[in-house]
């Protein structure tokens, strides 16, 4: 009797830190999972901020907006991550809005917007009057001139160290307008 109390404690030692170390892992793993949902759902809440200033920027001013040709089937689409489109005078940049001390203090670079003039894509005859006029688009020349719409692809960046670089969030909305 006197020998067998030292091998079940030692056995009930082992399981109890098995369970121990089993806990710890899942603790780690869950911490892992939390953060990537919380780093998703930032950088989401920051497109979708940024998609709401393009969209205010379009209502206001939808004929002095820059606005870039949208791709084709044999051509890549004008919001695609490697297009020249991203950074430049066709892009509507956000500048001071990301970083550290921007608006968006979770994104590693300034969100920007690429603008599509889409109207080419409206289905005619659209009009509350049933008024044609001259198209720009081929084809269509039952369009009303005065409708416009636009494809807005916003895109934040936030730092990804886990990956070794950063993480892009793209999102898109279409706005349709009738301009007089």
């Amino acid at each position: 009797m006197m020998g067998v109390v030292l091998p079940v404690v030692l056995v009930v030692l082992t399981v109890l830190t098995g369970l121990v170390v089993t806990q710890i892992r899942r603790n780690a793993i869950d911490e892992r999972l939390a953060a990537n949902t919380r780093e998703t759902v930032q950088l989401d809440s920051s497109v979708q901020t940024v998609l709401r200033w393009c969209e205010a920027r379009i209502a206001l001013e939808p004929q002095r907006t820059i606005t870039v040709v949208p791709g084709t089937a044999t051509t890549a689409p004008a919001w695609d991550k490697a297009s020249p489109n991203w950074g430049n005078a066709s892009s509507l940049d956000f500048v001071g809005a990301g970083g550290p001390a921007g608006l968006l203090p979770n994104l590693s670079a300034d969100p920007s917007c690429v603008i599509e003039d889409a109207t080419c894509e409206l289905a005619p005859p659209i009009s509350p009057t049933g008024q044609t006029g001259a198209s720009t688009c081929a084809g269509n020349g039952d369009l009303d001139p005065r409708w416009r719409k636009f494809r807005l692809t916003a895109q934040a960046l936030t730092p990804a160290p886990d990956m070794g670089g950063t993480r892009a969030m793209l999102t898109q909305s279409e706005l349709r307008l009738f301009i007089e």
